[in-house]
């Protein structure tokens, strides 16, 4: 469903306010728009006790940041021949990066999420740790054509991804129209 940044964030307060299920939200847009809405739109979003909901997390700088210089130096000499453990040390911490910002609060918007799609990283920890008092917004370039949700559309179409169908109820998936 194509939404305002405005009515986003009046649908986003309203599943705020449910207590059980799963919490899994994505905006979906352009580049251009997905920023407009963090800057213009976002700051206005508030919790159901009219809280701000805070700044979106930046999971490449964020995910990149938690490994140490020496450790990261190692996996990128290493990596293209022990991928395998390249994508268990990012899922390790993104799953540790989720656990630790809930320990602060309910909510988390994240975004930049490149790095795990170049990694083909599962979202599993993502749709888990969304669950009952606990809220996950993503923001996410992309669009919705019928059915299929096509992700970095404005890259060339090498570099598009397709979001998992199970992910995210249809309820919980807004894009942007403006």
């Amino acid at each position: 469903m194509k939404l305002s940044g405005h009515e986003i964030n009046s649908q986003l307060r309203q599943k705020l306010e449910m207590p059980t299920g799963r919490h899994l939200y994505v905006v979906l847009g352009t580049y251009d728009r997905l920023e407009r809405y963090e800057k213009v739109d976002f700051p206005e979003a508030r919790s159901p006790s009219g809280q701000r909901l805070g700044d979106p997390v930046n999971i490449n700088h964020t995910l990149l940041s938690r490994i140490n210089d020496d450790e990261l130096k190692g996996l990128v000499q290493t990596e293209a021949s022990r991928t395998e453990s390249v994508k268990d040390r990012l899922a390790k911490e993104l799953d540790a990066l989720v656990a630790e910002k809930f320990n602060g609060g309910s909510f988390l918007a994240i975004k930049n999420l490149e790095i795990i799609f170049a990694y083909d990283l599962e979202l599993n920890c993502l749709r888990i740790r969304a669950t009952n008092q606990k809220h996950i917004l993503i923001l996410l370039p992309g669009e919705k054509v019928g059915d299929r949700i096509t992700l970095f559309h404005e890259a060339l179409s090498n570099n598009h991804r397709t979001l998992p169908t199970n992910l995210v109820p249809e309820n919980h998936l807004w894009e942007l129209n403006e």
